[in-house]
């Protein structure tokens, strides 16, 4: 597995420009992972409201602009159960009307447990799967045949509120 930091005060993980590079992939139906969210991933409580923000974890954009047409899977702590976190799944569309975002929840997971998760172009949908629990999304936008791997992000408007570690094997 591969691991990406994110340190206190930032956005982006710790990718380098070769990785990005390698991170373009041709119509792509399939995105298959296995993720560990380390403990530091966890906190509480809320610094504020824009701590109840999703955080991205990893997913395709289909073409160049990630905020026109792309499907990930996103978390955010429970701030209620100590050690939880909740992945959602997460999509822009510009085809879609306001908001061009959405997001829906799937499952919690516990800090530093092994998950398996993959997105499927279904039709008009993406099915998202983790650790065998499946949602759908609507996926109103036609797919660009030219993909990019999306990686960890922390926020929304808050940064990161210490060093995150987040695992992640694209299989």
């Amino acid at each position: 597995m591969r691991q990406y930091r994110i340190k206190k005060g930032d956005h982006y993980c710790s990718v380098s420009i070769f990785e990005r590079l390698g991170a373009i992939g041709w119509k792509i139906n399939k995105y298959q992972v296995r993720f560990v969210l380390h403990n530091a991933c966890w906190w509480a409580p809320p610094r504020n409201t824009d701590d109840n923000g999703l955080n991205k974890l990893t997913g395709i954009s289909f073409g160049l602009n990630d905020h026109n047409n792309s499907v990930r899977f996103a978390w955010i702590p429970d701030f209620a159960v100590s050690g939880k976190i909740n992945i959602h799944g997460y999509t822009y569309d510009d085809q879609a009307t306001t908001p061009k975002f959405t997001s829906r929840f799937i499952t919690p997971v516990q800090v530093g447990q092994s998950c398996e998760a993959s997105i499927e172009m279904v039709g008009n949908q993406y099915k998202l799967t983790v650790n065998g629990v499946t949602i759908f999304m609507d996926n109103l936008h036609p797919d660009s045949s030219l993909c990019f791997r999306l990686y960890p992000y922390f926020g929304g408007n808050n940064t990161a509120p210490q060093d995150m570690a987040i695992d992640i094997d694209y299989l």
